[in-house]
């Protein structure tokens, strides 16, 4: 049946050598040359895993569950959360990384005003770093190199840091560490930058397989990009991304993507062990790992088909308040919409209603009256309108996802 163990590793002793155009801040121990001694992953082109029936049965009951989240939310009518749990793992994901992001509501109220602020900026750039690679793997394209890096510029599109690595493949040695000045003492350091490209053109010929557990498939793609760490930066928020990937282009998901990185990240030192264990334990490392991701995803979809629950009673609930308005009319279309733009300006609304202006302004005048939308803008210009209850339910979600936590800080070369 092929290999049973993760194909083994090796090491590399390598002559590191700082960055010395700028000392700036930069202790005079990281100013000096060291040796350090860099991880080589086996390659898994073509990984035969065998593994046990507890954890096929984990990953078979998470590939149930992520399928019928799709088929739920379609059948109570609200694939238009679609978009609030992008948001959710864009958040999270970030998060997870250290990144400063703000709420739903802060997020919501700056796209809804197309007014990406510095603080919403680089979680913007998530989403559509995130949106990029799920229409990718919609649209069934293989995964390659230039993929990647096409994903990773549009995530550092808004950090002024990463800007200058934009899709750029890295050829320096980079680490994940505490440490950002130097790879001494270092948590983990990934393989010689004259070794990337080769290992991450292995890895994509696994992840266009059709032979494999989609979830299996998807555990193993996250571990081995986080292993190599081909970008200077962003490496985490790009390998989560690709886990949901992975799911879309394997057709468990189409657009209803559950957030597994909000229950990633309600024990991040359990996802590092994973991840640790998946690289270094070959007997039982890639059991730990790809049984953490399983439960992570279906904890996610059953999450997912809750929410959708609620927001069809909430969209229900809306519909009476506003006292039943006619089929096709601008008020149900904006009532139908609202999950997926729960700030809307009079702009985003007249998009929405495909309606003139004034049919659009008496619509939302009529939910504002009827209490499905308040006012959160003073004024008459620039207007902002948003829906009553949403984001509760979003909030409720993500803390019975995430056990209560925001999130905790990464090390800052992840």
């Amino acid at each position: 049946m092929g290999p049973v163990r993760y194909p083994a590793f090796t090491t590399h002793e390598e002559r590191w050598e700082p960055d010395l155009t700028s000392h700036t801040g930069v202790p005079k121990a990281a100013r000096r040359p060291a040796t350090i001694v860099a991880y080589e992953p086996g390659r898994i082109g073509d990984l035969r895993l065998r593994l046990s029936d507890d954890v096929i049965a984990a990953v078979t009951d998470a590939e149930r569950a992520v399928r019928d989240a799709q088929r739920h939310s379609a059948s109570v009518g609200v694939a238009t959360i679609a978009s609030q749990l992008l948001r959710s793992e864009a958040i999270a994901s970030s998060r997870m990384e250290g990144v400063q992001v703000p709420s739903h509501r802060s997020l919501a109220k700056a796209i809804a005003g197309e007014q990406h602020k510095r603080t919403v900026a680089a979680t913007v750039a998530n989403i559509r770093a995130i949106r990029t690679v799920y229409e990718r793997a919609g649209s069934a394209e293989r995964l390659d190199i230039g993929a990647l890096r096409a994903v990773h510029a549009e995530l550092a599109a808004a950090d002024r840091y990463l800007a200058a690595h934009a899709g750029v493949v890295r050829q320096r040695q980079n680490w994940i560490g505490r440490d950002a000045n130097t790879p001494v003492g270092a948590d983990f350091i990934p393989p010689p930058g004259r070794l990337v490209e080769e290992l991450v053109e292995d890895l994509c010929a696994y992840a266009n397989r059709d032979d494999v557990h989609p979830v299996i498939q998807a555990a193993v793609v996250h571990a081995q990009f986080e292993t190599i760490h081909p970008f200077a930066d962003g490496n985490g928020r790009v390998g989560r991304a690709l886990i949901a990937g992975t799911l879309i282009r394997r057709g468990l998901a189409e657009d209803v993507i559950p957030p597994i990185s909000l229950v990633l990240a309600r024990d991040r030192d359990a996802y590092i062990d994973g991840l640790t264990a998946w690289r270094f334990d070959a007997e039982h490392g890639a059991e730990r790992w790809i049984d953490l991701l399983a439960s992570a995803a279906e904890s996610a979809a059953l999450a997912t088909m809750d929410l959708a629950d609620r927001v069809a009673d909430l969209i229900a609930g809306w519909t009476e308040q506003a006292g039943r308005p006619r089929a096709n009319s601008s008020a149900l279309k904006l009532i139908h919409a609202l999950p997926g733009a729960p700030i809307v300006s009079s702009a985003t609304a007249q998009r929405i209603t495909g309606a003139n202006e004034s049919a659009t302004l008496r619509a939302l005048n009529r939910l504002q009256d009827a209490g499905v939308l308040q006012q959160v803008t003073v004024g008459k210009r620039n207007r902002q309108w948003e829906c009553v209850g949403l984001f509760r339910l979003i909030d409720d979600m993500e803390r019975g996802l995430s056990g209560g936590q925001r999130g905790a800080a990464a090390s800052n070369t992840t």
